[in-house]
């Protein structure tokens, strides 16, 4: 009912705002006699005192109510400039009827009213003061400013104006200063240097004109004279030294041109270079194989995005500048040695009884790939089974061979470049794909063997199982992914549950408590490090998952995004982020809890997407006991990066593969419903950009904080009874518990030398009671009573 009376109350003052503004508006609109009261015969127009008697007649469409706004806005005030005010009015009305947030309403009301104050000033400058059109505050403002700055006054309105534009549409300042100043400046140096090449042609010209009269001259002289054959000779050379100093002059005044406007001087071709490429065309080499260039990222500047333009008081989505850029420096490797090592490969094979043939050769930031094309009769396993005998041969650190490439005829040999590039995340934070991306959970993750950038979205994964040996590249994908997000989302949109037992890798992160970092109110700490927080998280994050099915089913919604439609139409409804649960070492988690980790985690798997809680978990050691098969059936995207055998790529990818991988964050992708992986190079981020990243965020204001629900604690039923069902040692097992504050199995099985089932039951009797904490994996359990409550249950 209150929430009723609210949107009727907003939409009544809604409607008199309306109102106000046509009020305004109408009262603004010039007549052609000016308000009863005021000078018509004054320059200004607006200089006599305004007459203030109601019954005096009015020309006014609002009658002498309007002449009174007229008189305080258009005299007064601002000048015809004054109707931006009706404008305001209007703007304010219609977001009160319809209901919509009034941050963004109030910031462009603002604009609007600066912009109002400054053509007020501003104009007074081109109409001679005309109060009438600028109003007596402008009028006033623009003498104080000419009789103090003179003609500065303009220079610095200008460039006012020119830093406003900026920063209402979002435009680096200086960019666009240098997008309007540059063309201007190459368009001077284009003029100049036509000038100066036109008078050196003139210059040439006539030491050419000058030339032809001294041999006209010359043949005029020696006409008639008998020439002999030395003569003849003597002077068919000087008329051709005299051609090719021309020749070199003119040269040089074209090489002159070109070097000034930075181009290539036009060269025509040597013909016997045709004739070489003809006779190597007749017969198959490799030097006539096609090498592809590695794929150059189409950058487009994330800063500059529509849905990146912040506004006043709002949350500012961290720039690009905070990363790394690229190095200039280029590492390239040249065709002649591209084609070399494809020869050795071929001979390699030849050598042990694979024939084939290059027919392509791909280069990548990391590695090259070469496709051959297997002769007549030759079986593809024959290439997979001499990866390590070509990597020997080839002295290479892992050769990965794909036989055959999806969709192709030919055996890919993926061979490590000598000198390979570091993928930087600037590039991919800046390329086309991460940019256009509608999603909050884009994640670019670095490039392809091809190297085009690479991203995927988290929604459609829609969980993401990660492994890979110590130091292969798993942590630095974990920071990746962890900052795509954060240049993609505001606090009050994505929420982080980050689980690091090992306690070092996520630490950086906890500067994000208050934004992004979400925790249960029953739970001490942000980034949890513990086994019992771990547990706790995520049986909270199950709690909320439950909470937002309850929610959705309430306003009749499947999934999270048309939850996010709704409530954009309905600014009551609560508003839900996206949830990320990572957690970076599963390992450590499953040899101390066991099941009790487990359970959450395949629940989550199971029913969470729908809701917007999606799992990104990472483990260095894939093997069966921590990759459960409830939990890798539950798991469809993957990344292994590099593995120490073939069980274990086979463990997380189905297949082997990973363990030809070269580490520093060489990685194989597998998406959902896809067989194949794709080989992806992961982008490098470093812990100073990271440390700059949280600076960013952290050095603004902290939104509302949203907390987890407290876990469900389930209360064991148990239908035992302390005077009929207990063991004859049970008081005194209970009084050693506590005095030792501890309890297990092995403790009572020594202290009393009875077997395990009888321990074990003796323990499964004090939980019953209260006495001590329920399982929790290899650790012993927790006493939670003192001696005077044994003396109340066993009176």
């Amino acid at each position: 009912m209150s929430k009723v009376i609210s949107n009727r109350r907003n939409e009544i003052v809604g409607l008199i705002l309306i109102l106000l503004g046509l009020f305004v508006f109408l009262s603004l609109i010039p007549t052609n006699e000016l308000p009863q009261g005021l000078g018509k015969g004054s320059v200004s127009g607006c200089s006599e005192p305004f007459d203030y008697t109601i019954s005096a007649p009015s020309d006014n469409i609002t009658g002498r109510f309007g002449d009174f706004v007229y008189y305080l806005l258009a005299c007064k005030g601002f000048g015809l400039n004054s109707l931006i005010i009706s404008a305001v009015l209007l703007l304010w009305g219609i977001t009160l009827i319809r209901s919509k947030s009034i941050n963004k309403t109030f910031i462009r009301s603002l604009y609007l009213l600066i912009a109002m104050i400054f053509l007020s000033v501003y104009s007074s400058g081109f109409n001679g003061g005309l109060v009438v059109q600028s109003g007596q505050f402008g009028v006033s403002i623009f003498n104080w400013l000419e009789n103090r700055l003179g003609a500065f006054v303009w220079i610095s309105g200008g460039l006012f104006f020119y830093i406003a534009t900026c920063m209402i549409f979002e435009l680096p300042i200086y960019r666009t200063l240098d997008m309007i100043v540059s063309p201007l400046i190459n368009m001077f140096q284009n003029f100049f240097s036509f000038v100066t090449f036109k008078n050196k042609i003139k210059n040439k010209s006539q030491i050419n004109s000058n030339t032809q009269v001294i041999q006209d001259d010359n043949n005029i002289r020696k006409h008639d004279v008998p020439v002999y054959e030395d003569e003849v000779n003597s002077s068919e050379k000087n008329d051709t030294s005299v051609l090719e100093q021309q020749a070199i002059e003119s040269n040089s005044v074209l090489e002159d041109y070109y070097l000034d406007k930075n181009e290539s001087i036009p060269r025509v071709k040597d013909n016997q270079e045709d004739v070489v490429d003809l006779n190597q065309s007749e017969n198959y080499n490799i030097d006539n194989i096609e090498i592809t260039e590695e794929t150059s990222i189409d950058e487009v500047s994330l800063d500059l995005s529509k849905e990146r333009k912040h506004r006043l008081f709002n949350f500012k989505l961290p720039p690009t500048s905070i990363l790394n850029d690229e190095p200039d420096v280029t590492i390239d490797v040249s065709e002649e040695e591209l084609r070399a090592r494809g020869q050795e490969i071929i001979d390699a094979l030849a050598s042990f009884g694979v024939i084939g043939e290059i027919v392509g050769i791909k280069k990548g930031p990391v590695i090259t790939l070469y496709e051959i094309e297997p002769a007549e009769g030759v079986r593809v396993n024959k290439f997979t089974n001499l990866s390590d005998d070509l990597a020997r041969v080839m002295k290479a650190s892992r050769i990965r061979v794909l036989a055959p490439i999806p969709g192709s005829k030919s055996v890919g040999i993926e061979l490590p470049n000598d000198k390979p590039k570091i993928v930087y995340l600037k590039n991919i934070i800046n390329s086309d794909q991460y940019v256009n991306s509608k999603s909050k959970l884009t994640i670019g993750l670095g490039k392809t063997t091809m190297g085009e950038a690479f991203s995927f979205d988290l929604q459609k994964m829609p969980h993401l199982l990660v492994a890979g040996a110590t130091g292969a590249g798993k942590s630095v994908c974990i920071n990746t992914i962890i900052v795509s997000i954060l240049y993609k989302a505001k606090p009050d949109e994505v929420k982080f549950i980050l689980i690091d037992p090992k306690k070092l890798e996520l630490a950086t992160y906890k500067s994000l408590v208050g934004y992004h970092l979400i925790t249960a109110p029953d739970l001490d700490e942000y980034v949890m490090t513990t086994v019992e927080n771990a547990v706790g998280i995520l049986d909270s994050a199950i709690s909320e998952m439950e909470r937002r099915f309850d929610l959705f089913s309430g306003v009749r919604v499947r999934n999270i995004e048309e939850y996010h439609i709704k409530q954009k139409q309905d600014s009551h409804l609560e508003k839900i982020p996206y949830l990320v649960v990572i957690i970076d070492e599963l390992a450590d988690l499953m040899m101390t809890s066991g099941r009790a980790v487990e359970d959450p985690i395949t629940r989550l798997a199971q029913k969470a997407r729908a809701v917007g809680i999606h799992l990104v978990v990472a483990t260095q050691r894939p093997s069966v006991d921590v990759i459960t098969g409830l939990i890798k059936s539950n798991f469809p995207a993957r990344i292994s990066f590099q593995v120490s055998s073939k069980i274990d790529s086979r463990t997380i990818l189905d297949q082997m593969g990973a363990e030809k991988l070269l580490g520093r964050g060489d990685m194989l992708f597998l998406p959902p419903g896809s067989a194949s992986p794709t080989r992806i190079h992961n982008a490098y981020i470093t812990l100073e950009e990271i440390e700059k990243l949280m600076n960013h965020i952290s050095s603004q204001n902290k939104p509302e904080e949203l907390l987890l629900p407290e876990r469900k604690k389930d209360i064991p039923k148990s239908d035992f009874n302390v005077d009929e069902d207990k063991d004859v040692l049970l008081f005194d097992a209970a009084k050693l518990v506590i005095q030792n504050q501890q309890a297990s199995v092995s403790l009572l099985q020594r202290k009393f030398k009875i077997g395990y089932s009888r321990a074990g039951r003796l323990v499964d009797e004090l939980e019953a009671l209260g006495i001590i904490t329920g399982y929790s994996g290899s650790k012993a359990r927790e006493v939670l009573v003192d001696e005077s409550y044994l003396d109340t249950i066993f009176n």
